[in-house]
């Protein structure tokens, strides 16, 4: 098969709900170059059956089956896997979401008429089990000014869902990343290093249907919980995750290709932002002695 423009990496565990929905939404969009690429994490129920029939109907769904469940964010690196070029697209989907008609061919016409946008992030709603609009992004990230100390302020004081791994992602740019799927909370350092790297546009438009139901991970609340979704195996927690978000935050500025007065102007904003999130900092030492003494398992996020 020759190469596709778009890769999508669909992770999924136990999502026979919701899968075939969120499939069939891609299978059905006017752009059709792609190759959807499905990473079962050793679910239990019937999602292996549906991602096999999909596949087997349709050249464009690859279908991959690990023995045992890894992981939220193994899943989401093994995707990685299905690319093939650096001038493909890259997107994640998630296994209870609805692509709406006509997103991708937009996406994809935003990434090809403009080579300094680095992501186009999906104009986003929220669903609930049933599929009924239960709200909206209220906030966008339309960061398309050519400053990047513009971008990286922006991105740093919004408030906004993480969905722009959902959105397309020019290949050339991931494999260059600090930033990836190789921790919880990844999602807004990846964010702020695609801003320092270029411009973010925000699509007005075809919309993605986010789901939001009891068995997501939005609905976490416990360190022991969560560490069933994101590492199985590890018996360690995140004890300290905005100190690890800010060791990162500087890590991802300091990757990227910037001027010397760019990075310092950005270095000096990061170190009053952290100084802002001293709260949190210090939230995060309470909750890992109590977490140690057994008197809580609540997470600091």
């Amino acid at each position: 098969m020759s190469e596709r423009r778009l890769v999508i990496g669909l992770p999924v565990y136990n999502g026979q709900k919701y899968v075939g929905a969120a499939i069939e939404s891609h299978l059905s969009q006017s752009f059709g170059d792609f190759e959807l690429v499905i990473s079962d994490n050793g679910s239990t129920d019937a999602t292996p059956e549906i991602c096999n029939g999909y596949a087997s109907k349709d050249k464009r769904v690859k279908y991959l089956r690990s023995p045992e469940n890894r992981g939220i964010l193994w899943n989401h690196r093994r995707v990685f896997d299905a690319i093939e070029g650096p001038t493909q697209y890259f997107r994640w989907a998630g296994g209870d979401d609805i692509v709406g008609p006509g997103l991708l061919e937009a996406m994809v016409g935003v990434l090809d008429a403009r080579p300094e946008v680095e992501a186009v992030m999906p104009d986003t709603k929220n669903i609930d089990e049933h599929g009924a609009i239960i709200g909206s992004m209220g906030k966008v990230l339309d960061l398309q000014s050519s400053d990047v100390f513009e971008r990286a302020h922006d991105i740093l004081m919004a408030s906004y869902q993480h969905v722009i791994a959902y959105g397309l992602l020019r290949v050339s740019t991931l494999r260059l990343m600090r930033t990836g799927p190789h921790y919880i909370g990844w999602d807004p350092i990846f964010i702020l290093e695609l801003a320092l790297r270029g411009q973010i546009v925000q699509l007005e438009g075809p919309v993605l249907l986010r789901r939001f139901h009891t068995g997501s991970i939005s609905r976490v609340k416990t360190a022991k919980e969560m560490r069933k979704w994101v590492e199985p195996s590890s018996k360690a927690g995140m004890n300290f995750p905005h100190w690890t978000w800010a060791y990162e935050r500087a890590r991802a500025l300091f990757a990227c290709p910037l001027s010397t007065r760019d990075r310092w102007r950005i270095a000096l904003f990061l170190a009053r932002y952290t100084m802002w999130q001293r709260v949190a900092l210090a939230r995060d030492v309470v909750q890992a002695a109590r977490r140690s003494l057994r008197l809580s398992d609540e997470y600091t996020f």
